[in-house]
């Protein structure tokens, strides 16, 4: 593989992820803020979006890349028009304009999170899967830096040599994490023209028998046990992932982080994921695919269990770090058994899959949610919100994550997936 197509594919990736390291932490405090106001259930029903996203728009774009259009176009198509519906977005002030313009970006924002894979694992070959990791690092990079630099322009507010500039523009609030994100679509959109070729792969099939749709075609694959299991589970995780990513922003700053530093303070997930995940092919041929697995889930687990006890503030921010092990060791090395079990035609929408899972349902499930434990654990006067119990808010993922680990552990082998496995069935488990 050529440096130069490995730093392409690792610019893709930093783009991806940079985009939703902007507005995703960062959303919570905004939709809370003076001016917009949203309540505690709203707010966790704008957090399903991106879990409605990941339900439709995957399978349609996924589909349409396998079989019809070069993925990279369809790619610069969604985040082109994504980054409008993203700028729009900052302008709304009420439930539901904001609800249904994000609604409408996520459905074009999460298929390319399984695209971008694709593109990946097309281009680097089925021999260099190792290789993939490397490159995936680069979106982890991409959050850290968008947390980063979100955080220093919003205190640029605070520097009197900048106040002329302001009075041109605007001062920096909570409301630019859609700006600014919507902006960087944009860019990555023309960017995605230059990404490799890879259009829709060509397969022989029997003549006797019509060709499948890709989206069926990666249905089938839940006929195997093992593969099954890894997605459900995965869907269950994503639950957890949903707290997270809802609650977490708004944990930090119950617990004495200011709000313009929250931002910062939650990269520290993903420099905890940068620093492991260039362990994840090592982790692999050392301990296998489930044993990684379950370490990362076990690593989510402790996550939770110590958000739980919730003092002293230093270990509830050095617990973010665990992320890294959580994500890379469950969610990367998910993506790769993906593409290994998947054909060659189907790679798109078999990760597509993966992502409906985990974005989609386990996103909408745990998002809502969200909001309904939160508003049990709070107390509640004249219509404020005056305390939060986040030893009870954060029980639920805690538990509910040890459950996915038995289950993963004791249903889950690690075997390789054949086009008879399919047909027939996983035949250490049937």
């Amino acid at each position: 593989m050529s440096l130069g197509l490995r730093v392409r594919l690792s610019i893709m990736m930093f783009l991806q992820y940079y985009i939703w390291g902007i507005w995703l932490p960062i959303l919570g405090l905004h939709l809370g803020s003076k001016a917009v106001g949203l309540d505690q259930y709203q707010i966790g029903w704008v957090y399903t979006v991106y879990g409605f996203g990941a339900i439709l728009g995957p399978f349609i774009l996924g589909q349409l890349a396998d079989r019809y259009i070069a993925t990279e176009k369809v790619m610069a198509g969604a985040h082109l028009v994504g980054g409008c519906l993203l700028i729009a977005t900052a302008y709304a002030t009420t439930f539901w304009p904001i609800f249904l313009l994000l609604f409408a970006y996520c459905n074009l924002y999460m298929p390319t999170m399984g695209l971008s894979n694709s593109i990946t694992f097309r281009s680097v070959g089925e021999g260099n899967q190792d290789l993939f990791p490397g490159i995936r690092m680069w979106g982890t990079i991409g959050w850290i830096a968008a947390g980063l630099s979100f955080t220093a322009y919003l205190s640029s507010a605070d520097r009197p040599e900048l106040k002329p500039l302001f009075d041109l523009v605007s001062t920096p609030t909570f409301r630019d994490c859609l700006r600014l994100s919507g902006v960087v679509s944009l860019i990555y959109g023309l960017y995605c023209f230059t990404l490799p070729h890879t259009p829709p792969t060509r397969v022989e099939h029997d003549t006797v028998k019509v060709k499948k749709s890709a989206v069926l075609e990666s249905l089938e694959l839940m006929k195997v046990r093992s593969f099954a299991v890894l997605v459900v589970v995965s869907g269950l995780i994503g639950i957890m992932l949903a707290f997270y990513f809802a609650c977490e922003g708004i944990f930090l700053n119950a617990i004495g982080v200011p709000e313009k530093q929250v931002s910062s303070f939650m990269t520290l997930g993903q420099v905890g994921e940068w620093l492991v995940i260039g362990l994840v092919p090592l982790a692999v041929h050392r301990f296998g695919v489930k044993n990684t697995m379950i370490i990362g889930a076990g690593a989510w687990a402790l996550r939770f269990g110590l958000s739980a006890i919730g003092q002293p503030q230093w270990l509830m921010i050095a617990t973010i770090g665990l992320h890294g092990f959580a994500f890379g060791f469950f969610f990367v090395v998910a993506q790769m058994y993906v593409d290994r079990a998947a054909g060659p035609d189907i790679k798109a929408s078999a990760q597509n899959l993966l992502i409906f899972i985990i974005y989609g349902l386990g996103t909408i499930v745990g998002s809502v949610l969200t909001g309904y434990v939160r508003n049990y654990f709070s107390v509640v006067e004249n219509g404020k919100v005056i305390s939060e119990n986040w030893t009870g808010i954060w029980a639920g993922p805690f538990v509910l994550t040890l459950v996915c680990i038995a289950i993963f552990a004791l249903m889950f082998r690690d075997t390789a997936i054949t086009k008879k496995t399919v047909v027939e069935g996983d035949p250490l488990l049937v």
